[in-house]
């Protein structure tokens, strides 16, 4: 399932999940700089629900990949049932 770029416009969920990334990304780096118990606390908690997320999203996508691709086979199925009605193909 690809992305339609001709237009030149990104999806949605790409650009909220790469905003989320190079957040991610800072404040993970900003931890590394300051090292301060309770910054890395707030950053190692801000990561978990960053994770979180993505796991929820991605499973949400990956649901709704199956529930697409089950409709299709039901329509080609559909499609093939009225076109050959005997099953024999003429």
């Amino acid at each position: 399932m690809a992305a339609d770029l001709s237009g030149g416009e990104l999806p949605n969920w790409l650009i909220t999940l790469g905003a989320s990334a190079v957040t991610a990304v800072g404040g993970f780096f900003l931890a590394l700089v300051n090292r301060g118990p309770a910054m890395q606390s707030a950053v190692d908690g801000r990561l978990r629900t960053l994770i979180d997320g993505y796991e929820r999203r991605v499973d949400d996508l990956m649901l709704e990949v199956h529930c697409l691709r089950d409709e299709v086979v039901n329509l080609r199925r559909a499609l093939a049932e009225a076109h050959y009605p005997n099953g024999f193909g003429a």
